[in-house]
């Protein structure tokens, strides 16, 4: 299950005060059919609609009905946005922002504002909808999958508790260059899984973490396996549209279908494919480590690997 922020009664009281010492009630409500394009307060406080409703009562009831979840994490970032741009031409200053952004600080996020949104801190408070992604959403992502070669030759010659530690091991290899570049792991099997990234420059991103673990794995071969063979990965790296379940079974994606077919059918063990998508984004200094090769329909494929030069 994911990671959810809980109700927080100090937060929500910080942000009701905001809210009814910043702005009309109007530009409340306004503000919350950002969040919440339907958001109706006459339904949520019980007031005939022919009737004023008080402005502490309006701050109140969209604080409680916003005030926790990834609502509450769009709403501040609206109030930010309001407070350095203003509403419609007008100049709002938003009363209290700084002990309201504390406070969601301290549920372990920070305010990025280049992007221009909340992104989890803390270790604690990662999830893998970077508490962006909502339910059924579709996202532009890069993906990384990576899977054991030989893998069910590996546990039948190997006793359980060796394979079980050169898995874990790998898993740990894996999350740490994921995690360093604000991966997520979206689904991991014990001999490979599936690594998401979505914010920021996401296909060179995807494509040095695959680098990373490569170049890790050969030193895990060469100073600490204890298998009687090297552990040998395939990673395949692509990037399109794909919708989020919290069930990663339930999510059906020609993205991550097409990513499967990379890795299964074009690529070498240890070593690192990527799709023409992800390549064209590397830019000069880090192409030049990926060799093109043919893949299917004519189109080419991008191969990175080890390489030892002659003195």
């Amino acid at each position: 299950m994911e990671r959810r922020i809980r109700a927080n009664p100090r937060l929500q009281q910080l942000l009701a005060r905001a809210l009814n010492e910043s702005m009309s009630t109007d530009l409340m409500v306004r503000l919350a059919r950002r969040i919440v394009p339907d958001y109706d307060i006459y339904e949520r406080t019980g007031f005939r609609r022919s009737m004023g409703i008080p402005s502490l009562e309006v701050a109140g009831q969209i604080a409680r009905d916003l005030g926790e979840g990834i609502p509450l994490l769009r709403f501040v970032e609206a109030l930010i946005e309001v407070d350095g741009t203003g509403f419609m031409g007008s100049r709002i200053r938003v009363r209290g922002l700084e002990p309201l952004l504390r406070e969601v600080e301290t549920l372990g996020y920070a305010y990025d504002g280049d992007l221009r949104l909340f992104m989890e801190t803390a270790e604690a408070a990662r999830t893998r909808t970077w508490s962006y992604l909502q339910e059924g959403q579709t996202q532009e992502l890069s993906f990384l999958k990576i899977d054991v070669v030989a893998s069910s030759k590996l546990v039948r010659s190997h006793a359980k508790a060796k394979i079980d530690r050169a898995y874990r091991d790998l898993q740990r290899i894996v999350v740490a260059a994921v995690y360093r570049r604000n991966g997520r792991v979206w689904n991991w099997e014990g001999d490979g899984g599936v690594l998401a990234f979505l914010f920021g420059d996401k296909n060179v991103q995807a494509a040095l973490a695959g680098m990373e673990i490569v170049l890790e794995l050969f030193l895990y071969n060469t100073f600490r396996c204890t298998l009687g063979a090297p552990l040998s990965v395939r990673i395949a790296v692509h990037t399109g549209p794909c919708p989020y379940h919290e069930s990663f079974e339930r999510i059906q994606s020609d993205t991550l279908r097409r990513l499967a077919l990379i890795e299964s059918r074009f690529t070498r063990p240890d070593s690192v494919t990527l799709s023409p998508g992800v390549y064209s984004d590397l830019g000069p200094k880090l192409s030049r480590f990926f060799e093109p090769f043919p893949g299917d329909a004519g189109g080419q494929l991008y191969r990175y690997c080890l390489r030892w030069e002659d003195d």
